[in-house]
């Protein structure tokens, strides 16, 4: 519903990232990732914001890993290590002694220098020197010569890098500063201010930015390179960056990585379905092979977890066929796929089952090696001195209805009921991990594990809990705990400040969520009715009984749960008709929730022909060679029940 979706888009260079919000998509509700730009405020996405871009369930993964490498380019928030002053730079150069250097307050911060494009080779140079021949960040005291003589302006002053000129002072600000430089030069003095150079070599070409006298907290010097050696942009411990280039060849590789016979290995799940139907499993299981292969080529490429759909789907062959060596064969081999081990919850749990049906029940899981690992409580193995940190923002948990059980221990032991929320503490630790890797923080209250930190969150938390000062303690942070008193229990645990986000006591992670969405989405149909126009006639296509499509989810939701199907069917065909103009008109594929919406209740009615017909309908409704794969899949196995 911004940028993208509107086919207004703009490029926004690299250098101007400070930043990006994310929020993720779900069944009924597109995600939206939108970048923030150094000098344009930050705020809600707005009606054809260019620095947003929305997506679907479908392909939050890639927004995923595109949202960590952004947050890695807007740099560390906070700094493990202290940047030396020019004063002090100079004063190590000088062998302790200041000479007749003079050090300038400029009076301006975060001046930035003019003209490095003039000036390639000498950041080639600085940067080779610096053993970082891709480029980086580096910090350098930058000397500030008057050049009277310059044809172009007398008043111009240049800045000069341990030797080599990189740029001019901006021109309106020359006449200001080229007279101290001046009168320092009669005192046989330089003049010298801190700076910040950051430079990238892509494409054969060297681009710089210098930052004069920046403000701040500055961050530690870093390098790019071309290949990375752990998941997202940023290695582990900040030093390294994956270069544009290098990002560019890593996602070609991976998208060439998940080709099976020209054909990208998720679009063969409708084939497969077929095959299951024919009851052709030897063909099922020779496509759901290559299928492996590709979903772990691609998962290396990213140093990421493999799909986990095409082993699932072979395991349920396998065991239909009896053949419960195999299935725990194919479901070993995605365990030992997965970076440290960490498997899915399902593929865990599955393979446990055909563990015991192979005949080893000894041969058990190592469930603490999982981060999705079924319910069990686990305790903090050992004790460490605690220290008590604070976060400016508000961090969920992720997993917490794993561990079930041991919510329910925290809450008894504070003599808390479910439905009503405990304040506490947690005490955050990260897992081990490979070197060049990061570990899954968790949560332990009581020392009871209760969740870990979620993915959108967690490099923040590690940043903290990796700090010098906090090496050998444990961090602990003030939290929520919340229980929801139903037979089958929703659990929401948040950190750190979470009266920004919750709105009641009783309120769950999910209801935050939709009241969020709820608002954001009103707001944004409001505001591009209100632009007029083009803008507005997009919108109008788009609405259902006076609200977005996008809107209704909830709805849809909340219908199906008070048992009032009919109700919930007709308003997602309402929604169905609206996804289908809009898409139409921008011409690609309607939005596929609503269609699977409404052919779940097709089918939970028992009129599976109409089942078939909404399937095909979404089918009709897509561009050629585009649409979803998990509608065809549903469609195959829908008409085998005809």
């Amino acid at each position: 519903m911004t940028g993208a979706v509107f086919d207004r888009g703009t490029s926004v260079p690299l250098t101007a990232v400070v930043g990006c919000r994310f929020k993720p998509a779900n069944v009924f509700v597109k995600g939206y990732l939108q970048v923030v730009v150094a000098a344009v405020a930050a705020a809600k996405p707005v009606a054809g914001d260019p620095n947003t871009v929305v997506f679907t369930r479908n392909t939050q993964s890639d927004f995923e890993r595109l949202r960590d490498w952004l947050e890695t380019v807007a740099g560390t928030n906070q700094t493990l290590t202290e940047v030396p002053s020019a004063t002090q730079i100079l004063t190590q150069r000088n062998g302790g002694r200041r000479g007749r250097v003079s050090t300038f307050d400029l009076s301006v911060v975060d001046l930035e220098v003019v003209g490095e494009s003039n000036y390639r080779a000498a950041f080639a140079q600085l940067f080779l020197m610096a053993g970082k021949p891709l480029g980086g960040v580096i910090w350098r005291d930058a000397e500030l010569v008057a050049e009277q003589a310059n044809p172009h302006d007398r008043n111009a002053v240049a800045v000069v890098i341990d030797g080599h000129k990189v740029g001019h002072v901006p021109a309106e600000l020359a006449p200001t500063i080229q007279p101290t430089v001046l009168r320092a030069a009669k005192r046989h003095e330089s003049t010298h201010v801190a700076a910040r150079i950051w430079a990238i070599y892509e494409d054969a070409t060297w681009s710089a930015r210098v930052t004069l006298s920046p403000s701040g907290d500055p961050e530690p010097e870093w390098r790019y390179v071309d290949e990375a050696h752990w998941p997202g942009r940023m290695s582990p411990d900040g030093t390294e960056r994956l270069t544009d280039a290098g990002l560019r060849r890593q996602l070609e590789a991976h998208y060439a990585a998940r080709l099976v016979r020209g054909r990208d290995f998720d679009d063969y799940r409708p084939d497969i379905a077929q095959a299951r139907v024919d009851q052709d499993n030897a063909l099922a299981l020779s496509v759901l092979d290559d299928c492996i292969d590709a979903a772990e080529r691609a998962a290396a490429v990213l140093l990421a977890r493999p799909a986990s759909w095409p082993t699932e789907q072979a395991a349920i062959v396998y065991r239909s066929l009896k053949d419960y060596d195999a299935e725990v064969a194919v479901l070993e081999r995605f365990v030992a796929a997965c970076p440290d081990n960490m498997a899915t919850k399902s593929v865990q749990t599955r393979l446990v089952r055909a563990r015991q049906l192979a005949g080893r029940v000894g041969d058990v899981v190592d469930s603490a090696s999982c981060h999705d690992a079924p319910a069990e409580i686990t305790r903090l193995p050992d004790q460490l001195p605690v220290v008590d940190v604070r976060i400016p923002f508000a961090a969920e948990l992720s997993y917490e209805k794993d561990h079930i059980d041991a919510i329910r221990a925290v809450l008894g032991d504070a003599n808390i009921q479910p439905g009503t929320a405990l304040h506490s503490a947690a005490v955050l630790r990260e897992r081990p991990h490979r070197p060049r890797s990061r570990g899954i923080v968790d949560a332990f209250i009581d020392g009871m594990l209760v969740g870990s930190v979620s993915a959108i969150e967690a490099d923040d938390i590690r940043e903290v809990i990796r700090r010098e000062q906090h090496a050998g303690k444990d961090c602990r942070i003030r939290c929520r705990v919340y229980l929801s008193p139903d037979a089958r229990p929703n659990a929401r645990i948040t950190l750190g400040r979470y009266e920004d986000v919750v709105a009641r006591e009783d309120e769950t992670e999910s209801a935050a969520r939709a009241r969020q969405e709820d608002t954001e989405l009103a707001a944004l149909r409001t505001q591009r009715l209100a632009a007029g126009g083009e803008e507005a006639a997009d919108q109008r296509r788009r609405l259902v009984r006076g609200k977005d499509y996008v809107e209704w989810s909830s709805t849809i939701k909340e219908l199906k749960r008070e048992k009032r199907d009919d109700a919930a069917l007709q308003l997602a065909l309402e929604c169905v008709d609206a996804a289908e103009r809009d898409a139409k008109f921008h011409a690609r594929e309607p939005a596929p929730a609503y269609t699977e919406q409404a052919a779940m209740l097709y089918r939970k009615s028992g009129n599976v022909s109409a089942e078939v017909r909404i399937l095909e309908r979404y089918q009709q409704a897509c561009p050629t060679g585009r649409g979803s794969s998990a509608i065809a899949e549903r469609l195959v196995k829908a008409r085998a029940r005809l």
